[in-house]
């Protein structure tokens, strides 16, 4: 389909090839729209799959740090230096960690 040899404005001449099939194909295409009750529905189950996630994962956080901290209050009691040593190396690994994640990037330029 070429445009003819005269002067038309390209949306008159797109509306007059393609509007028509366009209108067919969206009405034929077009989305189901839900009963406001199955979406509502569907809100609901959704906000208690995720209310049951999130405490799922809130309850492993606070059995980590339960853990953590017992073992911290073990080591604290049998020997003061082992304490010390742990701490400093938990410390050096976060500061590098950090430095690593954080310190070493770059603004890369756009190779073409």
């Amino acid at each position: 389909m070429k445009k003819p040899k005269e002067e038309i404005d390209d949306q008159q001449w797109f509306n007059d090839q393609f509007k028509n099939a366009l209108t067919r194909f969206d009405a034929s295409h077009g989305p189901d729209v839900p009963e406001l009750r199955q979406f509502e529905a569907f809100v609901d189950r959704h906000k208690q799959e995720t209310k049951k996630k999130l405490l799922k994962e809130l309850m492993l956080l606070w059995a980590a740090a339960c853990f953590i901290f017992a073992v911290m209050v073990w080591i604290i009691d049998r020997n003061w230096v082992w304490f010390a040593i742990l701490q400093a190396v938990v410390a050096a690994t976060g500061i590098g960690y950090a430095s690593l994640t954080f310190g070493l990037r770059k603004v890369r330029g756009w190779k073409s």
